[in-house]
């Protein structure tokens, strides 16, 4: 066989020419180089993550500020420091004293802010309400100076406000941006100043399954906010800081319903705090040392309660609570450690003694206005407890239709009271009954396309997939609730129809939903059910009447079994319907709600009414049908003089109204007829001086205080995040580029020290990339050659 041979030729040792030193020194010069500068831009990356994630700190400390986005503590923000940046002042404390007479409740709420910085400020403060709260009062007070708010129409009272902020008056500004939302602004606090705002409102007392409550706001869940943005809204925004949204087509006042959030520490059963789940560490959990010693955002809450009856029970859900009976009858009731975090909702629930239960109830007061020669009118609070079915009624078979919302909002505690909601409503399923389950977050979904029957393959797979539910994206909730609606087929009448809807409510464009309720109910009845620690109240029960069901909250994991089961009573029992009542004749009665409402099982016909027209005599009845039968209830009418009626004008003006607006909605509210409809509502308004959504408390002091030449920067005050909740920081849009810019470019410079430590590598995987792909597109003259050189290897 002829083969080529090659052989290496040995080489002596001294012939070899060795590196020196100095070769390897030049050759590693530029290795150390690459080393030095790895480890300057990884220390640059590190100081600049570092002085990001303590912005706030460093605020404090100089004139800097902070911004928007880096709030982390329940203060009064003033502008300072360059545009989009603020510096921190203290809510020292807030305080609200209830008294309760009979079905009504008078709340006094008072706030009280301090100024720490060197400059003069305007603060501007989202404040929730109860969403049939009757607003009739507000006053600022500065040391012993009480400056007391008027009513005035919401454009008059915005120039007056204005005009008093620029002369540099001491004013304040009360507007509701929805029925359970108002804005407070403040204007012109002296540098060192302390400034109290007390807001004093009326709300009727609940009754339900032998259970009278009431229920106080103290913070909000951030809402979402559906649509496009509309064009130059930036501006908009920017001349009005007290949201976080901008406008959309949808919600064109977004800016102002989305106030900025904190998170609070969460207060632990030994009083200490405890960091909450899914939230960054050291990223909105704690507040400064000192604004958490001065009670920043904290609540301290006294109640006077008369309600007229000897009592059995009463209790609060979610706050640790001491009373005591005094010597007239009446309870007084406080907060059990004297104040607690604003992060939920107050409810306070009292239930009469067995023997005492009421059957019915009438309360009175006599207008103090009247014409010349016309006799004074006087306001009457109703409430009528129909008869009970009964044990022997027949239960219909039913199509429920679930709705669960699993938007980001509903993160935290509220996904798990929702989940453990729906898993006992699908196990109070009986054969007979159909059920479908709808999930929606920015997009809809439903467990199967009809609803099927309640059989045990059915439900196991439902539950299947609702312990599988996760909470995340936008509460985009007209779809589910048009889905919800559509589910029944036409011609069926065998079911009793019901759309069951689990959720928070945290929604801007609540309006557009009841328009779609209203419009597309058909024979179905919907039951809401309000999540977390700070649902949106009035979206639950708006909707529920909308659409001729019932509303229910669950605020905590431990209620879910209690409030869950008072709902299956209505969903599984007969309805009371044809309700009407008789007033007697010669009376001229204006009574709301206009049309009564079905009832269901343990609720009472709750009305408030103005006569005109004589004297409180004869009786009123009540008649309708519950269960197949005619039954008739009635009370005789008298006054009452122990000033329990008390409040029930503002009550029954704020009802009016809330009527008023519902028929708005009807026919449009820029409509020929919506605007006769605005005058109503405005003229009712002034007539009882309360706050609407065209009427504005506005409070000026004549005197000027800031001296002529400083300015005043307007400010918003964040409110605290609802306990359980998971605050969705990307719902937030970007208002100042402080931190993320700062970690942004950290990551960059991350990015670069990784590129220089792996350069020589990916230099040398580049040029053998480079070298294949020149190999396949341009011929080696060298291959070429080899075919020859093979053959003349072979012919030797």
């Amino acid at each position: 066989m002829n083969r080529a041979l090659f052989s290496g030729q040995r080489v002596p040792r001294d012939l070899l020419v060795l590196p020196t030193e100095e070769y390897y020194r030049r050759r590693y010069r530029g290795s150390r180089r690459g080393r030095w500068l790895l480890f300057v831009v990884t220390v640059l990356a590190v100081v600049l993550a570092a002085v990001g994630a303590r912005a706030e700190e460093g605020a404090a400390a100089g004139s800097g500020g902070v911004t928007l986005n880096d709030v982390e503590a329940g203060d009064l923000l003033f502008a300072g420091g360059g545009e989009g940046r603020y510096l921190p002042a203290v809510h020292l404390a807030s305080k609200a004293q209830v008294s309760v007479r009979g079905l009504v409740a008078e709340v006094t709420l008072k706030q009280e802010f301090a100024n720490r910085s060197d400059q003069w400020r305007e603060a501007v403060y989202a404040l929730p309400l109860p969403e049939n709260a009757a607003v009739a009062g507000l006053e600022i007070r500065v040391g012993e100076r009480r400056i007391v708010g008027k009513v005035r129409e919401r454009e008059k009272a915005q120039q007056i406000y204005k005009a008093a902020r620029k002369a540099g008056k001491r004013a304040a500004l009360l507007e509701q941006q929805r029925p359970n939302l108002f804005t407070n602004k403040v204007a012109n606090i002296a540098p060192g100043e302390t400034v109290q705002v007390q807001v004093r409102y009326l709300q009727p007392v609940r009754y339900d399954g032998g259970t009278f409550s009431l229920r106080l706001p103290t913070t909000l869940t951030p809402r979402y906010i559906p649509g496009e943005v509309i064009p130059d809204a930036q501006t908009e925004l920017a001349a009005d800081s007290s949201g976080w949204a901008l406008p959309t087509d949808r919600v064109p006042d977004a800016h102002k319903i989305t106030p900025f959030m904190w998170i609070p520490p969460v207060e632990s059963t030994l009083g200490g705090s405890a960091k909450l789940p899914g939230a960054a560490p050291g990223r909105f959990m704690q507040p400064a040392a000192e604004r958490s010693a001065g009670g920043s955002h904290r609540i301290s809450i006294d109640v006077e309660l008369d309600g007229g009856l000897p009592l059995a029970d009463i209790s609060s859900p979610y706050h640790a609570i001491d009373f005591d009976k005094r010597s007239d009858g009446r309870y007084a009731v406080r907060l059990k450690h004297g104040s607690a975090v604003m992060d939920r909702d107050f409810a306070l629930q009292w239930r009469p003694r067995t023997s005492a239960m009421p059957r019915a109830a009438l309360f009175t007061q006599k207008s103090p206005q009247a014409g010349d020669g016309d006799e004074a009118s006087t306001y009457l609070q109703l409430l009528l407890l129909p008869p009970d079915a009964g044990r022997n009624v027949r239960r219909l078979p039913r199509e429920v239709v679930y709705v669960i919302d699993t938007s980001g909002s509903m993160g935290g505690n509220s996904i798990r009271q929702a989940k453990e909601s729906l898993l006992l409503a699908l196990s109070r399923l009986q054969p007979g009954d159909r059920f479908n389950v709808i999930e929606f977050n920015s997009d809809t979904r439903a467990f199967f396309p009809r609803p099927v029957a309640a059989e045990k393959q059915h439900i196991q797979h439902a539950r299947d997939r609702v312990e599988g539910l996760r909470a995340s994206g936008g509460t985009e909730m007209a779809p589910a609730l048009r889905l919800a609606l559509s589910q029944q087929l036409p011609g069926d009448n065998s079911l009793v129809r019901q759309v069951v809807f689990i959720t928070d409510g945290a929604v801007g464009n609540e309006r557009a939903l009841f328009e779609l309720i209203h419009g597309q109910l058909q024979q179905a009845r919907l039951f809401t059910v309000g999540i977390g620690s700070a649902p949106n109240g009035h979206f639950m029960r708006k909707a529920a009447q909308f659409g001729r069901g019932a509303s229910i909250t669950i605020g905590d994991l431990g209620e879910v079994q209690e409030q869950m089961q008072a709902l299956f009573a209505k969903l599984e029992n007969p309805l009371v319907t044809d309700l009407q009542l008789t007033w007697p004749r010669g009376l001229k009665v204006d009574a709301y709600p206009k049309r009564l409402p079905d009832l269901y099982r343990g609720e009472p016909v709750q009305l408030v009414a103005r006569i005109d027209g004589g004297s409180l005599k004869g009786e009123v009845a009540l008649r309708g049908r519950l269960a197949g039968r005619q039954f008739r209830r009635s009370l005789l009418l008298k006054e009452s003089g122990d000033g329990s009626g008390r409040g029930i004008g503002s009550v029954w003006a704020r009802a009016r109204i809330e009527s008023l607006r519902d028929r708005q909605l009807e026919v449009g509210e820029h409509s020929e007829a919506g605007r006769e409809l605005r005058q109503q509502i405005l003229q009712l308004a002034l007539d009882h001086q309360l706050a609407s959504p065209y009427t504005s408390f506005v409070a000026v002091e004549e005197e000027v205080v800031r001296p002529r030449g400083e300015g005043v920067s307007k400010s918003p005050v964040p409110n605290a995040v609802a306990r359980g909740q998971v605050l969705q920081t990307q719902a937030y849009p970007p208002t100042a580029a402080g931190l993320y810019a700062q970690l942004l470019t950290a990551a960059g410079l991350l990015g670069l020290a990784g590129l220089l430590c792996r350069g020589r590598l990916l230099k040398g995987r580049l040029l053998r990339r480079l070298r294949e792909l020149l190999r396949r597109v341009v011929p080696d003259p060298r291959r070429a050659r080899r075919p020859l050189e093979r053959g003349l290897v072979r012919g030797h």
